[in-house]
């Protein structure tokens, strides 16, 4: 959140904070080419326009005053204004400001939606007086828009969303709450981190009513506020936050930092506990300003799911759920730690002492599920009408995805492509993979095979097929037309030209391949302005390029490394770097890894930018003789779980990391292999690092036994966990008529000793989608483990259920659940003997664990 405001008349400007700058001041330091007509506007306005024009530019992040433009902020005002105008826009004007105003929503690149979304949406609730019916209205619009499928790498962007119709959590809850914000409807992003007893997270949207802040999923229709498939879920969660842009005032809130505030929710979905953090030193003082780290066990280690500062008094307050964390304190190199239950103490004390590491051995413990909660209104809006509504915007859905299919059409390039020289199982298998990724590119895949329909040109044809392979899907979808598309091939063939002793296969995957998925460059076709800045570079060879680039780039941007990152931050492309001149540490390593592929140099991460010299890969830059030099360490990780050896997973049952210079402890890069049940592991670290091996066992109810250990000396490191006591689950539940139809299903299976049936409901949901995901991935543990899977589909076709043919028996049929239940899928688990053994309905993180050892 925004500290104070502060105008410095004598400074330098490259050591202050931005957040401490006025905002003129901003603006000269950070947007470039459009500082002036920024600055005039600010100048020229008066009135709301005025008031809100500062409200934003006040409290936007650095990195959006490097993009921002008087014609985007006068959009977003303008019709942010006439949104107030609906019936049902009855809140006071902090509400229309931090929740209905803001121009972006997360993390998401820039997108101008506002008036799309407003002029699409008005006809929808113009005569809607109550805003839970305008909220539902606006979420079966988003259904049309959006279905769920995992995707990787940064956020997505709303136009982006629809473009592609699919997309994960944080890209529902994006485009949602631009829709309903376009109309009005005052919304905040909320999430957990973290789940802290499974290995997930998820985002989701809160909604303000006249009676207080309620919850929905993006784009996951109900009839009724506060009734979401994760209800259930979110009621074990230590932590749900939402966030306010700029500095808002709330009896939750937890923190206020860089324009950023954070509240705690977690009272609108479960119990919770007013917890006191107090941090004192070896002789008993209280400790102000220490840096407060609460973590979930999650992804095999140890991941902070907030970081907070002790007041004057050196105390932390938070409200939690019911559960576990684990807690750090730092302050000038001296460190504290303790675990925290909630369901047994609300208080906790942390002493500072040398810090001298860590190596603990603990356990994570948490409530077991439970079926209701009076926490959650649900009350339904629409009535009987809501159904039909639901499955028309689910069809309107479904058919615009399906006209754009054209992978029949992409075969044929595919195939005349370089890969289709020798035609084994391999290259079938990879073509397959290859025209499923052209569905998913959904509204974009005109553009390319407009290209290819009208080249004959074999290396234009190669390099587009590779670009289909290699880029992300949502790149795929935001690259805005087939002239930008094009740029980028002429670019590629030019670059591959540049150095034609590198082999083809590292040119494929270091150059027109990503180099981290989490931080490419947005692709709105920055690459013909760009380019033209950059040829000039190139030199007889990658080295001497590099040395080239290193030396452009550090004379068009200076590093800064005060720069404050905010949650309100977007991607920004290398022209958007070079416009705001004034960077962090990580946008200048941006800028040189994508500057140096796109002049052919083929890069790659391994903890550091490295590039292919024509013989190896070595480091873009090395450190100079004076500074800290980093090493390259090899390990051996070896865990045993209840006396017996298991396979250790990375991001499974364990993982590295470090302690920050804040003192918080956060996963590092490394890679390696399996040798057998071994990891064979190596990271980079530095003289002072302070090095850990995380790693975990969970029982089914999600409870964790968690081992942490220094390794800095070690070659080798041997893990030995114990799994914590399980709890029982519900099969009794269902009665006989249920039983029997259940029986009547598995029957048609074969005959081995373990049934898993998996039943969907007349409706698609998220839910299903990501436990068909969770359950698909361990198809052959289930194989291994003589389980056979069974997919029965209720009142509801099965074509989309093609990919898992092969891994699923699949059988659609009429209802065979006699209970009223709408959480669905429902699970169960049957013995040889067809009893049920274990049942779950809903959504169940973690539930392929879970069954294998039910089997076990």
């Amino acid at each position: 959140m925004k500290k104070l405001f502060i105008v410095l008349l004598l400074f330098s400007i490259t050591f202050i904070y931005a957040n401490e700058l006025t905002i003129t001041e901003k603006i000269e330091k950070y947007s470039g080419e459009n500082a002036d007509e920024l600055t005039q506007l600010l100048e020229t306005q008066e009135g709301d326009t005025l008031r809100y024009l500062n409200f934003l530019l006040e409290n936007c992040s650095n990195n959006d005053l490097s993009v921002l433009t008087e014609d985007y902020l006068m959009t977003n005002i303008e019709f942010a204004i006439k949104a107030k105008k609906f019936k049902y826009a009855n809140y006071s004007e902090d509400i229309f400001r931090h929740f209905v105003l803001p121009h972006r929503v997360s993390q998401e690149p820039l997108e101008d939606w506002r008036e799309k979304f407003y002029t699409e949406l008005k006809p929808l609730v113009e005569n809607v007086e109550d805003i839970k019916e305008a909220a539902i209205l606006v979420n079966l619009w988003a259904l049309e828009q959006i279905t769920f499928k995992q995707t990787s790498g940064r956020d997505q962007a709303p136009l982006t969303t629809i473009k592609r119709g699919i997309g994960r959590c944080e890209e529902m809850m994006i485009l949602y709450i631009a829709a309903a914000r376009s109309v009005g409807i005052p919304t905040r992003t909320a999430s957990v981190p973290f789940w802290n007893f499974t290995n997930n997270n998820h985002a989701w949207v809160e909604i303000w009513t006249p009676d207080g802040w309620k919850y929905t999923g993006g784009a996951e229709p109900a009839n009724s506020l506060n009734k979401a498939w994760f209800t259930k879920t979110s009621q074990r969660a230590t932590l749900i936050t939402s966030r306010a842009f700029g500095n808002y005032e709330s009896k939750n809130t937890i923190k206020r930092k860089d324009n950023v505030t954070t509240i705690s929710s977690i009272e609108y979905y479960t119990d919770f506990e007013y917890v006191q953090i107090k941090v004192k030193d070896e002789e008993n003082k209280l400790v102000t300003d220490a840096n407060v780290v609460l973590y979930a066990a999650s992804y095999g280690g140890l991941f902070p799911i907030t970081e907070l500062k002790s007041d004057e008094n050196g105390l932390v307050k938070i409200p939690l759920g019911k559960g576990t964390v684990f807690v750090t304190a730092f302050k000038d190199d001296k460190l504290g730690y303790s675990i925290l239950n909630t369901m047994e103490n609300n208080s906790l004390e942390i002493t500072l002492s040398e810090n001298n590491g860590l190596n603990e051995h603990f356990n994570f413990l948490f409530p077991i599920p439970f079926e209701n909660s009076d926490k959650a209104e649900q009350k339904e809006v629409l009535g009987d009408k809501y159904k039909l509504m639901r499955e028309n915007a689910d069809l309107k859905r479904k058919d615009r995805l399906n006209s754009q299919k054209k992978n029949i059409e992409l075969v044929k390039y595919y195939d005349l492509s370089e890969k289709a020289e020798k035609q084994d199982s391999t290259f079938l298998k990879n073509r397959e993979e290859f025209l499923k990724k052209c569905d998913d590119i959904a509204g974009n895949i005109q553009q390319f095979l407009y290209l290819l329909d009208k080249t004959n040109n074999p290396q234009e044809i190669e390099i587009i097929v590779n670009m289909i392979e290699k880029w992300n899907i949502k790149e795929l979808c935001e690259i805005p037309d087939s002239t930008a598309i094009q740029t980028v091939v002429d670019i590629f063939i030019q670059a591959k030209n540049n150095f034609p002793s590198i082999p083809d296969s590292v040119f494929v995957d270091n150059v027109i391949g990503f180099t981290w998925r989490s931080a490419t460059p947005p692709q709105n076709g920055w690459q013909k302005d760009f380019y033209p800045k950059i040829e000039k570079l190139i030199a007889k060879n990658p080295a001497k390029t590099v040395k080239k680039v290193i030396k452009w780039v550090d004379k068009n941007i200076v590093v800064d490394e005060d720069f404050v990152w905010t949650y309100f931050s977007g991607s920004l492309n290398p022209n958007d770097i070079l416009n705001m001149k004034t960077v962090p540490e990580f946008y200048r390593t941006k800028l040189i890894n994508s500057t140096l592929k796109l002049l052919g140099v083929p890069i790659q991460w391994k903890g550091r930018l490295e590039f292919f010299d024509g013989k190896d890969f070595v480091a873009v830059e090395e450190k100079d003789k004076k500074e800290e030099q980093d090493h390259k360490k090899f390990i051996t990780v070896s865990i045993f779980v209840d006396g017996e050896k298991v396979k250790a997973d990375s991001y499974e049952n364990f993982l590295i990391a470090k302690l920050s210079e804040e003192g918080a402890i956060s996963n590092t890069y490394f890679d390696g292999e399996n040798d057998s049940l071994d990891y064979k592991a190596n990271y980079r670290y530095k003289d002072d690092d302070n090095v850990y091996i995380e790693s975990f066992v969970r029982n089914r109810n999600g409870d964790a036994n968690i081992i942490v250990k220094s390794i800095e000396v070690l070659d080798s490191v041997k893990i030995e966990l114990i799994t914590p006591k399980e709890y029982l689950d519900n099969s009794d539940k269902w009665c006989d008529e249920t039983k029997q139809n259940i029986i009547n299903v598995v029957e048609k299976g074969d005959s081995i000793s373990f049934k898993l049936l998996f039943v969907r409901g007349e409706i698609p949901t998220e839910p299903e989608e990501r436990m068909l995901e969770q359950l698909s991935a361990k198809t052959e543990n289930f194989q291994k483990n003589n389980i056979e899977l069974i997919l029965y589909s209720e009142m509801r076709a099965i074509a989309d259920l093609d990919d898992l043919k092969g891994k699923f028996k699949i059988i659609t049929g009429n209802k065979i659940i006699s209970e009223n239940i709408e959480n669905y899928p429902i699970l169960f688990l049957l013995d040889k003997e067809n009893e049920i053994v274990f049942s779950s309905i809903g959504y169940n993180m973690g539930i392929s664990d879970l069954l294998l050892k039910k089997v076990k």
